[in-house]
């Protein structure tokens, strides 16, 4: 399976490269934006709020616990790479069927 752009694999699990969209009126995965997953959250960019919604949004999709979600770079840019603990082969079967949802 050829790996996408958004997806970096690693031995722990995978990096996802992230266009953060805070203050949505209908948070969840929007699609692709450029080479990121375009998540909204109503949540707004203020005290980090919005990065823990995006953690939170991404743990239950994905069915991993919120501790396994992380945001690793980008804590207050729109682009954001999470780092996301678990069998990398599985969660990118998980993250692409996400995908065709939307």
């Amino acid at each position: 399976m050829a790996v996408p752009a958004y997806l970096t694999p690693s031995a722990k699990g995978v990096y996802l490269a992230v266009h953060a969209q805070p203050g949505a009126r209908r948070p969840g995965l929007r699609g692709l934006h450029g080479e990121a997953l375009k998540i909204a959250v109503r949540e707004a960019a203020q005290d980090g709020k919005a990065n823990a919604a995006i953690a939170a949004t991404l743990a239950k999709a994905l069915d991993v616990s919120k501790s396994a979600v992380q945001v690793v770079a980008g804590h207050q840019s729109r682009s954001k790479r999470v780092f996301i603990e678990g069998d990398a082969d599985e969660l990118q079967q998980r993250i692409g069927a996400w995908l065709e949802t939307c």
